[in-house]
């Protein structure tokens, strides 16, 4: 999943929000705005795993 916020403090503020549900897999500012690319945590540790990262 895809998410863009129109700045850093926005985009903390949905973090704090879905932290314990969602995993980040990538970071970008392009523009000026923050494009977070997610997954729920439970699918992200699911992949973790059988890629031998955890």
């Amino acid at each position: 999943m895809t998410e863009t916020f129109s700045n850093w403090t926005e985009y903390d503020a949905w973090l704090i929000q879905h932290y314990e549900e969602f995993a980040m897999t990538k970071v970008d500012e392009i523009d000026g705005k923050v494009v977070v690319e997610y997954m729920p945590k439970a699918e992200w540790e699911k992949q973790e795993r059988a890629a031998g990262r955890m």
